[in-house]
Order: structure tokens, then sequence, then C-alpha cells
């Protein structure tokens, strides 16, 4: 093996590159197929493949050649083009340099694609009545995808680093391939009976080849029929598959998938602290607003000196009762001398005529002095009375019952709530004050 003459790599495609460019057969051929992958560059330049059910390849279009073109392909599109067979030497790939292009009808694909699509839509299976909220907070969060793909990797390291206190359930499915379809609905009918916060389904970019088995009927269908919500990540954010439509939230990519399906942690924190804040702030208000009423009624002349409020009626009832006596005074003294002038004026009557004038002063006496009583007992017992409520309603009275007034720092205590063991308290009795420290507290 030593004595035979080897070749380079760059020997290599050098020689592969000088037999297809120079081979007549291989340039200026017509070409029929799909557009996949289809991207236009900065530079005016179209890179993307052409390809049929069972192989494709990469083309590149010049900007000098497809300005002349009256239309924009994209993927999906059946054409037919001019092309000369070039082998590009930095990956070793053969290519196809497009020099013209016309639509040759939509690919076979996309045909199927959008009949699928119209077919469920009609059903109603993209129904934004029938998609089911994401919740706010999830703590379990199924993931379905590829095993050990960059999709799963972007998504475990987003939900680690966003929201790492949820709990990821993980059922690795192919996810390209002829059995993908299959395996996703039996990960997605078995995920669904553990009641997941929520199921993320994703896959990175590729081709719509390889995304194809996320358009299967099946699988859409089994997406709708779910109880737990379901958000997709397929491909970039560019690429459309049947069941972006049918879940209930569709992200462009994996990782964003994971973002739409869990919060930031750290703004979630920021939210509780903001909230706490306000929560004092109205508390605080709360607790000086009442300090205030309760100074303002502190400070209120009837606990300061409460014995003003029954000293006035008290005056006001020696003064009735005076003047009272002042009436009946008067009252006798003029029925006195109303007697006076009648006796002097019947001294010339008969004995008898005497006898009947004494009995019926003597009956109005009676009378006016009962009428008199009367009226001075009914007004002493109601204001007497008065004056019993005046004085049961006394602070004063209050402690005299055996009732005290609790205070600690000069504020007064009317819950346990507002002292610990060991606290100094003063308790204000109706001849003096206790000082005295908190040994125990017994809650009811």
């Amino acid at each position: 093996m030593s004595e035979r003459k080897y070749l380079t790599v760059t020997r290599l495609v050098q020689y592969l590159k000088l037999r297809l460019e120079n081979d007549p057969s291989l340039q200026k051929v017509l070409i029929e197929g799909e557009i996949s992958n289809f991207s236009s560059y900065r530079s005016g330049h179209w890179y993307f493949s052409i390809k049929d059910s069972e192989s494709q390849i990469r083309c590149v279009m010049f900007s000098s050649s497809n300005s002349k073109l009256n239309f924009m392909p994209k993927d999906g599109d059946k054409v037919l083009i001019q092309a000369d067979v070039s082998f590009y030497t930095a990956r070793g790939d053969v290519q196809l340099i497009v020099s013209n292009m016309k639509p040759s009808g939509i690919g076979d694909l996309y045909l199927q694609f959008e009949k699928l699509k119209e077919k469920l839509n009609q059903e109603g299976l993209f129904d934004p009545r029938h998609k089911k909220p994401i919740p706010k907070y999830p703590f379990t969060i199924g993931l379905i995808t590829g095993k050990n793909t960059a999709a799963r990797s972007d998504v475990i390291t987003t939900l680690t680093r966003r929201w790492p206190i949820a709990t990821v359930y993980e059922y690795p499915v192919l996810v390209q391939g002829q059995q993908s379809a299959k395996q996703m609905i039996a990960a997605l009918k078995e995920m669904d009976q553990y009641h997941f916060d929520v199921i993320l389904l994703v896959r990175g970019g590729g081709s719509i080849e390889d995304l194809w088995p996320f358009n299967d009927e099946a699988l859409a269908r089994t997406i709708y029929s779910l109880s737990t919500p379901i958000i997709t990540g397929v491909g970039h954010e560019v690429d459309y598959t049947i069941v972006d439509f049918v879940a209930d939230l569709r992200a462009p990519t994996p990782t964003g998938a994971a973002e739409l399906s869990a919060p930031n942690l750290i703004d979630v924190k920021n939210e509780i602290k903001d909230i706490e804040r306000l929560f004092l702030q109205a508390v605080n208000h709360k607790i000086n607003l009442l300090k205030s009423q309760v100074e303002q009624r502190q400070s209120h002349p009837l606990f300061l000196n409460p014995q003003k409020l029954y000293i006035e009626k008290a005056l006001k009832l020696d003064a009735m009762q005076a003047n009272l006596q002042h009436h009946m005074t008067t009252l006798i003294q003029s029925q006195k001398n109303r007697i006076n002038r009648t006796m002097d004026g019947i001294l010339v009557n008969v004995q008898q005529q005497m006898h009947e004038e004494t009995m019926q002063l003597s009956q109005i006496q009676t009378q006016l002095k009962q009428s008199v009583e009367y009226i001075f007992n009914t007004t002493k017992n109601h204001y007497l009375s008065t004056i019993k409520v005046l004085d049961a309603l006394s602070p004063l009275k209050i402690l005299e019952r055996g009732f005290g007034i609790v205070e600690k720092d000069d504020k007064i205590i009317n819950s346990i709530e507002h002292v610990q063991l060991e606290d100094t308290v003063k308790i204000s009795l109706t001849d003096g004050d206790l000082i005295t420290d908190v040994k125990k507290i017994l809650r009811r």
C-alpha cells in the first residue's frame, strides 16, 4: 500500500470538480423539482435545495441571474430550473449553479400541507375557543422531543435558568422519519394521563421533509383531544406545521416554547416584593389612621374631664329645683292672700257660709299641695334617673367595678397580640396605677 501513489483531499476534489464541470452532459441541464430551505442573502444571492420524493441537491442562484425573474420563489414551490452541475470544493458537495427558473406548479408536499390545513380548519381544530389557557406558574412540565438533541438542551437550559422550581418530565421520541408521528402520539397520550401543568412538543429546525411528521393528521387530532395544555416549538420562526395551528400555544423555537411555558423566577420574586411593599404601605397607612383617630378621641374634653358630663346636668337640676320651690312659695302666698281677701269679704255672712268657705279652702290647699308634691317628685325622679345613667356611664365607674386600663409605652393595649413576655405594662385603677411585668400569656 505504501508503494501506491496517494492523493491529497485537495487534489481529489479538484479532480472531481474538473470532471463534473467539463462534462457537456452536465451543463445547461433542465431539472424539475420542489424548492426547500430557501434563503435570500443580503448579497442578493439565493440558496436553496431542489428535491423530489426521493432525492435532493443543493442549489445557488446568483443575483445576476435571479434579478431577471419576475417572481420570488419560496419553500414548496415546484419549479423548472436550468443549471450547470458544479462541485463546491470547500465542503466537497455537488451543487447546481442555477441560471434560469420558472414556476412549475405547487410542490406536492406543500399541496398536501395546505389541503390538510384547510380540512382541519373547517372541522374546527384550530378554533381559538377550544384552546386551553397556559398556567401562569407551572410546577410539572412534560417535555416531548428528540433524545440528546439541541432542542432538548435548549429547553432544559432555559427552564433551569428561568423557572428552576418546576419538575421536568422527559419523554424522548424520534422527531423525524416514518415512526416519528406514532411515537409522538403515544408520548402525548401517556403524558396526558399524569395531568401535568403543561406539555412541550419541540424540535429544532430542518427541511420540510425533516419536519413532515409534525404535519401528521393523527398527531393533530391527538393534540386536539388532550386535556393538558400543550405548547409547540417546531423548527425556526418561519416554520409552520399543522401541530402549531392545533396546539394551545405556538412558539417560534424550542427555546421560545420554554420561555412561554414558565415565567422568570426573578420577575416573580420582584413582583412578590412589590406586592409585599404595597401591602405594608397599606397596613402602615391604616395603623397611622387608626392611631390618629384614637389620639383624637383621647384628647376629647369628655375623656380629659368626665365630671363635666353630669355636672352641667346637676347644676341645671338644682336651678330647676330652686325655680320650682320659688314657684311653690309664690303660688301658696298668692292663695293665702286670696283667702285673706275672701275672709275679709265674708265676715258679714252667716256662720254656715263661713264654714263652707273654710271647707272649700281646705280642699283647695290639699289639692294644691298634692299637685305641687307630684310635680316636684316627678321632676326630681326624672333628673335623679338621668344622673344615675350618666354616673353609670362614667369611665370612673368602670374603674370602680374592677376594670383597669392597660398601657404599654403610653399606648393603650386592647389585645394580647400587642404584648410579649417580660414586657412592662401599667394598669390604671380607680385609686392608682400598677406597674407590672408580663409573666404569662393565656389565649382564649
